[in-house]
């Protein structure tokens, strides 16, 4: 099925493979946050910590988590003993390795049981995953941007690494035209408004062009956008039916190359439409 990935930033290589991570590291969003004292980011890189063994789902040493986030190995080291310390890592001395505990899990669980169990919504990004080999996106509306809340990686060799976490414009992405969709234009103005307020002169949203590009997500039941977040690649974006297991509107997404979405765009969307019938009909 589709071709490889890419949704977030500048082009690597690894071990044979195009991966597509920032130059702040794999997935960093610290760019959509505004400057953090010492103190924040220190409370950051307890999230990051948490979100690398979500990905990657297995134990890991003080130095490979420091490697694979670009941290500091000593500061890492120490903030993994604290973290054991208070009962979300476990550390296995015999290897020197960590992994979380289960009281991480049950943080959120109460929030949304689809998204840390393998209810509807995990197995539909699953099936998706399965059946196109693409990165498979959840996204939620957090602000004035739209936020990747799931993530199940591409596994073909040309992909696009995308972190949980990550957040994307609003008004200038795939996932975020699919969720702006959903407003009437009258709201839709009124967030455009805030996030021009924020944005240099070089960066305001045109409102006209947002909403004729809304009347076409609406006409045709899902976003596409390409070259828009990452030269070269882009998303189909489609937006989920209220589910019981989620309080906040959801988006599905599917990342991919460019030249691979142009060509099977329309083949996406009816396979993630049919997917999203079967695995969340009532």
């Amino acid at each position: 099925m589709p071709a490889a990935k890419k949704d977030l930033a500048d082009v690597g290589t690894t071990t044979g493979m195009r991966a597509f991570s920032s130059s702040d590291g794999p997935g960093d969003t610290s760019r959509d946050l505004p400057k953090m004292e010492n103190s924040v980011k220190s409370a950051r890189r307890v999230f990051d910590v948490l979100e690398f063994f979500e990905e990657h789902q297995r134990a890991a040493s003080a130095i490979e988590v420091a490697s694979a986030l670009k941290f500091p190995q000593s500061s890492t080291s120490a903030l993994m003993r604290t973290m054991t310390a208070f009962g979300y890592l476990h550390y296995d001395a015999s290897r020197r390795t960590y992994i979380p505990t289960p009281r991480i899990s049950m943080l959120g669980h109460w929030l949304s049981p689809a998204l840390f169990t393998r209810g509807r919504l995990i197995n539909l990004m699953e099936d998706l995953s399965a059946r196109t080999g693409e990165t498979i996106m959840a996204a939620v509306r957090n602000g004035l941007s739209a936020q990747y809340v799931h993530v199940i990686q591409a596994k073909l060799p040309m992909r696009l690494h995308v972190k949980a976490g990550t957040l994307r414009p609003l008004a200038r992405s795939g996932s975020g035209y699919a969720l702006l969709s959903t407003y009437p234009d009258r709201e839709v103005r009124r967030l455009v408004r805030l996030i021009n307020a924020t944005e240099p002169p070089d960066r305001q949203v045109d409102i006209k062009a947002l909403l004729l590009e809304l009347q076409k997500v609406r006409s045709q039941g899902h976003a596409f956008s390409v070259n828009l977040v990452t030269p070269g690649a882009g998303v189909v974006a489609m937006n989920l039916p209220p589910i019981a297991e989620s309080k906040e509107p959801l988006v599905l997404c599917v990342a991919g190359l460019t030249d691979a979405l142009i060509a099977q765009e329309t083949e996406l969307a009816e396979l993630m439409a049919k997917a999203i019938s079967f695995h969340l009909s009532d």
